[in-house]
């Protein structure tokens, strides 16, 4: 299937199945399937670049395949499912660039900013996501709404939701960085376009790159933060049971020691033997709650 041509030296094509790839190719006399890393060579031959972009709260996911080669000739893109070009949003670009009109590179440069433009997009509603979910972990820890592991749970369920998309996006800057890198080798030969427009191209897909790189470390972060919370909200439960063992025990034991029935205990006779007793018990607790204090349990 072919779609209308917006930009001159465009032709923008839709294959749902691997049959209509190949009778695309055989239409338009050329292999649009694409080669390994391995068998690529500079150019030629189409590439495939993953692709990203947010629709109606959904992440869409497709893949693209790029073939580009001289000034000259034509562009061709294929889609594969969903529709991850804009022909008008690439047409209001190209105009408002100034860029050459019967530049098929022009037309690439245009198309690949778009799609690093839609692929940043993704990254925004990421880190959206991801704020929201570690803010509410935040607001609950500590209170009576906080579930301990469980909470731990929800996030780390999260934070795995987002592992997918994550990938996707860093698979789609490296796929973009490869067809710009495949544009430059192509405009150094020969073209319209100057080189400046495609280094800054990669120098966007590089601070794309960088980014997607610390969100990825960033969660990895607060992955482990909240391990630490949850870790710690638990250290204050033990610490509370520690001090009650060590109020409790001196009691334990005396009580255990008089319930022995012997036949024989003269200190129950003795004149306050009953005030002895509990100052001794009030001594055999504060001693284990001091010690529990000065070695900084409780802190």
């Amino acid at each position: 299937m072919t779609w209308d041509q917006t930009l001159p030296l465009w032709a923008r094509l839709h294959a749902a199945s691997p049959q209509a790839l190949d009778d695309l190719g055989r239409h338009h006399g050329m292999d649009l399937a694409p080669a390994s890393a391995a068998q690529r060579p500079d150019g030629g031959a189409a590439i495939r670049i993953r692709c990203a972009r947010v629709q109606d709260g959904r992440v869409l996911v497709a893949d693209l395949l790029w073939h580009q080669t001289a000034d000259a000739q034509t562009l061709y893109t294929v889609e594969t499912g969903h529709r991850m070009l804009r022909p008008g949003q690439a047409q209001q670009r190209f105009r408002a660039q100034g860029l050459p009109a019967g530049s098929a590179h022009a037309v690439a440069l245009v198309l690949l900013h778009q799609l690093l433009g839609q692929t940043g997009l993704v990254l925004d509603r990421m880190d959206e996501g991801l704020t929201r979910s570690l803010r509410s972990f935040q607001l609950a820890v500590g209170t009576p709404d906080s579930r301990g592991a469980e909470d731990l749970i929800d996030v780390d369920s999260h934070l795995s939701m987002l592992s997918r998309p994550l990938s996707v996006v860093m698979q789609a800057l490296d796929d973009l960085e490869q067809a710009a890198k495949q544009l430059r080798r192509s405009v150094l030969q020969g073209s319209q376009l100057g080189r400046q427009h495609v280094d800054a191209l990669l120098a966007e897909i590089d601070g794309m790159q960088r980014r997607s790189r610390f969100m990825l470390e960033r969660q990895r972060f607060h992955r482990r933060s909240a391990e630490e919370t949850v870790a710690m909200s638990d250290l204050n439960v033990t610490k509370v049971f520690s001090v009650l063992w060590a109020a409790f025990i001196p009691g334990t034991a005396l009580i255990n020691w008089y319930g022995q029935n012997f036949r024989v205990m003269p200190e129950l006779s003795w004149e306050g033997s009953l005030w002895t007793q509990l100052l001794a018990v009030l001594v055999l607790t504060a001693v284990p709650v001091w010690m529990v204090k000065q070695s900084g349990t409780l802190r």
